[in-house]
């Protein structure tokens, strides 16, 4: 007989136990179990908890006075935090639920994304926040896949408003845990993808469809979003056989102080040992946000709006040389085969001999001192085309198949 599934609710039950309520009622009537963590640091609840308060004080050796005698809410919720992630993750690894779903302001916020990102991806993560659109939820601070409802009223005591946001979250965490998992086929090897959007670069659909010919399954994750770090955490986590990192363009907004919604990129298929090939789709010119925002650092260089929330900012010459240094410096870490694949006349659409972006000292500065810093195990392949050639997506599938069909790659198939 299958176990019934459950849903962990965290939750401050001395300030948002009747939200904490009625999300455990809207979930168990549809069928669901319930587990409930309280996280409030007084102790007082309307209802008992599963997980009472006092037992995630104790997880870090505290106690609720001890933690009232701080006369400080900030440290006190702060070691809150540290035992409701070591409770989480030792309860999770015991299968004890399928999903997780929390309230908060700041606070509350706070500590929750603490918990999901030691989740996995995959699981279902959803957060019911103040400001979960705001400046204190920032991709840094996310990293993860979590379903983020901005509730319309503060959690302060049921109304119409609260009401309705919250049955909204309860019925998303309840039909994702329940039926979120049906059909879900993992035996064919994954393989990742990076690009931009089909208007700057144009390999990521011929390269997939010539990948999935051969039995592999291939996932595209967009590099200006925070999806570069989740697919990060996908290789970490084992889930992945093989990396096509054909537009790595985080590690030029490391590089340049532009805003980074996926830090650390490029280093997960290295350290994992998986074979990857890499590219530099979209290299030059590092995303920003609406240019009427542009701060004045940033002020004078060449520059193009994608949209009225996107923009894209060119780099200086002395950052694509830093650029291509740094991706180096993490693929010579790399423990499984690594090939290097640059189209030297263009690293986006616009950039080309004769286009808007043309960006011909950059991309060759980036070029030279990729090449030159890269470890003589790596197989670095020069190409005398544009990125967005036919030619360029069949050679970087003639070499990805190569060096997917090695062995060793630690997938875990089914994940």
């Amino acid at each position: 007989m299958a176990r019934e599934k459950t849903v962990l609710i965290i939750a401050t039950l001395d300030t948002k136990g009747p939200e904490a309520l009625y999300l455990k009622k809207v979930i168990e009537e549809k069928g669901l179990r319930t587990l409930v963590m309280d996280i409030g640091t007084t102790g007082e609840s309307s209802f008992g908890a599963d997980i009472p308060s006092r037992k995630v004080a104790e997880a870090v050796s505290r106690t609720l006075p001890e933690l009232l005698s701080f006369n400080d809410e900030a440290k006190a919720m702060a070691e809150m935090a540290r035992g409701a992630e070591q409770i989480v993750q030792g309860i999770f690894q015991k299968g004890a639920f399928d999903g997780v779903i929390a309230l908060g302001g700041s606070m509350g916020t706070s500590l929750a994304l603490r918990v999901f990102r030691g989740l996995p991806t995959g699981l279902t993560k959803v957060l019911v926040s103040t400001v979960a659109f705001s400046y204190f939820v920032t991709p840094q601070t996310v990293l993860n896949d979590v379903i983020m409802f901005q509730a319309a009223s503060d959690l302060w005591g049921l109304n119409r408003l609260e009401k309705r946001d919250l049955k909204k979250a309860a019925l998303a965490v309840a039909a994702a845990v329940r039926d979120g998992d049906e059909a879900v086929d993992g035996s064919a090897p994954l393989v990742t993808m990076t690009t931009l959007g089909g208007s700057f670069l144009k390999y990521a659909s011929p390269i997939k469809d010539a990948i999935e010919k051969k039995g592999y399954e291939v996932a595209i994750f967009h590099s200006v979003s925070m999806q570069g770090a989740i697919m990060e955490r996908l290789i970490r986590e084992g889930k992945v056989h093989g990396l096509l990192d054909l537009c790595p363009q985080e590690v030029l907004a490391e590089v340049c102080g532009g805003p980074l919604c996926s830090p650390g990129r490029v280093t997960a298929a290295a350290e994992k040992g998986i074979p990857q090939v890499v590219g530099a789709g979209g290299i030059g010119f590092f995303p920003y946000g609406a240019l009427k925002d542009l701060p004045d650092k940033f002020k004078g260089r060449k520059s193009f709006a994608h949209n009225e929330i996107a923009s894209g900012i060119q780099a200086s010459v002395e950052e694509m040389a830093e650029t291509g240094k740094l991706i180096a410096s993490r693929l010579n870490k790399s423990r499984g085969p690594v090939a290097v694949v640059i189209p030297e006349r263009g690293f986006m659409e616009y950039d080309r001999p004769g286009g808007k972006l043309d960006y011909p000292e950059g991309r060759k500065v980036f070029i030279d001192t990729l090449r030159s810093n890269l470890s003589p195990h790596i197989e670095f392949v020069g190409m005398g085309c544009h990125v967005n050639d036919p030619v360029y997506a069949e050679r970087v599938t003639e070499i990805a198949l190569r060096l997917f069909n090695t062995t060793g790659s630690g997938i875990e198939t089914g994940s």
